[in-house]
């Protein structure tokens, strides 16, 4: 007996990856780096009003697209630096209550585009 994709009807959202998709993560599972991904999530409000939350840390692999610029100088230098990180298109990554800890710093995502082979996170350090 073999199965199909969609062969379930409507209600089943089974969709074959397509096949750049897959390639890439193949190359990540290669290449990639660990990437430590931070869900937070709203847990209550403290006096003044303001939002308390609460941390979910995941490891995934991706690859790091930093500046030339920012990669050349020694650590310290750089207060506000931006990265773009590739993950695989099915990654549970979104724009809000997000952030990624890359080489030691927390970067907190701004944006999320997929397109047909990856999803790619931009992210902006934040000052500690």
């Amino acid at each position: 007996m073999s199965f199909q994709y969609g062969q379930y009807g409507e209600g089943f959202d089974l969709e074959r990856p397509e096949p750049q998709a897959l390639r890439f993560e193949e190359q990540l599972h290669i290449h990639g780096e660990d990437i430590k991904v931070i869900q937070q999530t709203v847990t209550g409000h403290d006096g003044y009003g303001q939002p308390q939350f609460s941390e979910n840390a995941y490891t995934l692999k991706a690859v790091i697209k930093t500046r030339l610029s920012e990669s050349m100088l020694p650590p310290g230098e750089v207060k506000r630096a931006s990265a773009q990180v590739l993950f695989t298109r099915w990654a549970p990554v979104g724009e809000e209550n997000y952030e990624l800890e890359l080489e030691g710093h927390r970067y907190h995502v701004t944006g999320v585009e997929k397109t047909s082979a990856y999803l790619l996170a931009r992210a902006e350090r934040m000052v500690e």
